[in-house]
């Protein structure tokens, strides 16, 4: 008990600091007989060492607890941990002089809170800059108040609620082939982790244990 305890927090610990954002809460169930959760997010504890498939990994934690993971962060997480952590930076625009204001949610930030945009008045056009590290960003612009999609950038298919995000793909220089498929395999729809890929994650949690 102690030792997944222990592990877990180091899970929650590696999440944290390669997502930027992290859930909290004292509630916990038992999920199976040797794994207690107190947060969503440890379903990461059971995809990187009790060798989950991610997926088959969810389902079975919502069948024990109804919650509401965040699976793109431990996605994003993983191929972090496995690739190494590289940052690019990235401009999004919006291009509408009429409107008072310009925000973004979504990206690293999450969808509960919003970046402002700066207006530029010589070229007519709300910008943000942002260093992000690699990887697959969902967001979504909000107008005075109205959230809204730049029909000029990349977008989702629409999901299972119908709804349509704008999302970048941010690479980092010099990613070699192999990388960039490990990075697409692993934030893809169906992750799955190797032994040998589990070893290196479990050698990675284990660095903070001696710190």
């Amino acid at each position: 008990f102690s030792e997944t305890i222990s592990t877990a927090g180091l899970v929650h610990n590696a999440i944290c600091m390669l997502t930027y954002r992290h859930e909290l809460g004292m509630n916990y169930n038992f999920i199976c007989p040797d794994l207690i959760v107190g947060s969503c997010l440890q379903l990461a504890y059971m995809f990187w060492i009790l060798g989950y498939n991610l997926n088959e990994g969810h389902q079975l934690l919502q069948s024990k607890r109804p919650s509401f993971p965040k699976l793109e962060a431990i996605k994003l997480a993983t191929a972090d941990i496995l690739t190494g952590l590289s940052k690019n930076c990235i401009t999004l625009k919006w291009k509408n002089s009429s409107c008072s204001s310009v925000e973004i949610s979504g990206l690293d930030i999450g969808w509960g809170q919003k970046i402002p945009l700066a207006y530029d008045e010589e070229k007519k056009a709300w910008f943000l800059e942002r260093e992000l590290p690699e990887g697959r960003y969902e967001y979504k612009y909000v107008v005075d108040g109205n959230w809204v999609c730049n029909e000029h950038e990349m977008k989702t298919k629409p999901n299972a609620d119908g709804h349509v995000n704008n999302y970048i793909q941010v690479a980092r220089d010099g990613t070699s082939d192999e990388e960039k498929a490990m990075r697409e395999r692993l934030t893809g729809p169906d992750p799955d982790l190797t032994k040998e890929e589990r070893l290196m994650i479990k050698e990675y949690l284990e660095q903070y244990t001696e710190q």
